[in-house]
């Protein structure tokens, strides 16, 4: 299941604002969709509104929870058919906050339906609005935690672990975590403690899951290498998952997740002992010593890896706000990738600044947001390659003018001069102190010359 269509009327900057997330070849929702913009233009607020469209188990038989409110409608694209999921925007930002209304994805072949979504003058829901088109029952089944996840990430708002130098949890808390486990995720440092303690809920499973398989009738006569060289095949150990993950990241600063010595909870108070270590000395470090971008994003990419470990997820969605946040530019070419290993039948939308990032996904996953001249949001697709320079994408998609600074512009236009003065100068001399300037200006800045 996937989201193929935005609408939103008359809520905050967003007024007559009609998104259609397909790929224009296939005419599919993607896997994949970046927005890019400039500040202001709604990026993190469509990324909140989007979550509230997923509390199907809040669902709302009564079209009239929409009338005289805004208006936000999100069309998911399922195998059992297309629908919308509308509700008013400014109803709440809770997981629970917000009513749902359904309507069939035949609804928008309707008049009514097209005169309200394309008329700007129309910000709020009329009486009675298409009342026949709602549906009556769920649409879907509803999101179990067995095979569906939802993954919220925003952009960093506390930076730092909220007490000590390891998340805080124990092995009872772990342990009774998948009585009620949810289908929303919520991932920040704040939430670090979820986070471990799914990684000591994952270490304990796999040790009763080995003292189930040592008892199987079947295994009582191989030896002990046999039955666990056959269980390790197909169970493997999540701390070594992490730390594969983790040191793709850590190897460039000289670091390490230590997962020789990592200290497993025995006693129920007993937290998980496992910290990242500097490489030529061995020596431990509090995950707070760590940089700021470096911790969050370990962080972030390893509890989100704990979610989708050893499960089977049929519809998934995430959603991360500013994943470039104090991080270096080096980590961020293979990023998206870093997303993309770990997530399966999930859709994965991203808000970004960074044309590094924006790089990553092809032109028509690259949504640009920009307002118009009344000042309300619009969108466009992107239109430099998937891969390209990202100076390109500075020019061409994020709309930026120049890349160069006050300074850097003055050199370009001396560097312009230059070569107009050089064509048009016959004193030799004056010409070779001329074209010295151009190729020390031309190297420094590395301006092409003119051919």
């Amino acid at each position: 299941m996937k989201i193929s269509k935005i609408i939103i009327k008359g809520f905050q900057q967003f007024n007559n604002f009609q998104l259609d997330l397909v790929n224009p070849k296939t005419g599919k929702p993607p896997d994949k969709i970046c927005f890019i913009g400039t500040n202001g233009t709604g990026k993190t607020t469509l990324l909140e509104k989007v979550i509230n469209s997923f509390k199907f188990h809040g669902y709302e038989n009564q079209p009239n929870k929409l009338e005289n409110q805004p208006f936000f409608a999100v069309k998911f694209s399922a195998s059992s058919g297309d629908f919308f999921a509308c509700h008013p925007p400014d109803s709440g930002s809770g997981w629970f906050d917000t009513p749902i209304v359904y309507y069939n994805a035949d609804v928008e072949q309707t008049d009514e339906w097209h005169r309200f979504v394309t008329d700007p003058t129309q910000k709020t829901v009329p009486p009675n609005f298409c009342i026949q088109h709602y549906i009556s029952s769920p649409p879907i089944p509803s999101f179990t935690s067995k095979r569906d996840l939802i993954i919220h990430v925003p952009a960093d708002r506390s930076l730092l672990l909220q007490q000590g130098d390891l998340p805080v949890t124990t092995l009872n808390e772990a342990l009774t975590l998948f009585q009620n486990f949810p289908v929303y995720h919520f991932i920040s440092m704040e939430t670090a403690g979820e986070f471990w303690k799914l990684l000591i809920y994952l270490v304990k499973k796999r040790e009763s899951d080995y003292l189930d398989h040592l008892k199987k009738p079947e295994n009582k006569k191989k030896t002990i290498e046999d039955v666990e060289a056959e269980f390790n095949q197909n169970h493997p150990e999540i701390l070594q998952e992490i730390g594969n993950l983790w040191n793709r990241i850590l190897d460039k600063p000289g670091l390490k997740f230590d997962i020789e010595e990592a200290g497993i909870p025995v006693q129920l108070n007993e937290n998980l002992q496992a910290y990242v270590k500097v490489k030529s000395t061995s020596q431990a470090l509090p995950y707070n010593s760590l940089s700021s971008g470096i911790r969050s994003y370990i962080f972030k990419l390893g509890h989100i890896k704990t979610l989708y470990f050893q499960r089977q997820i049929e519809r998934g969605f995430l959603l991360v706000d500013e994943p470039e946040n104090s991080l270096y530019p080096d980590l961020l070419y293979d990023l998206i990738e870093q997303y993309l290993s770990i997530i399966q039948n999930t859709q994965f939308f991203v808000a970004t600044h960074n044309p590094i990032i924006a790089a990553q996904f092809e032109p028509y996953e690259r949504i640009h947001l920009d307002f118009d001249e009344q000042g309300f949001v619009t969108a466009t697709s992107g239109v430099t390659p998937i891969g390209d320079d990202p100076n390109d994408l500075l020019i061409k998609d994020f709309h930026v003018r120049s890349i160069y600074g006050k300074q850097g512009l003055q050199k370009w236009e001396r560097f312009l001069e230059l070569q107009r003065l050089i064509n048009s100068t016959s004193d030799i001399n004056r010409k070779q102190e001329l074209i010295a300037e151009y190729l020390e200006i031309g190297n420094a800045y590395n301006f092409a010359p003119s051919k």
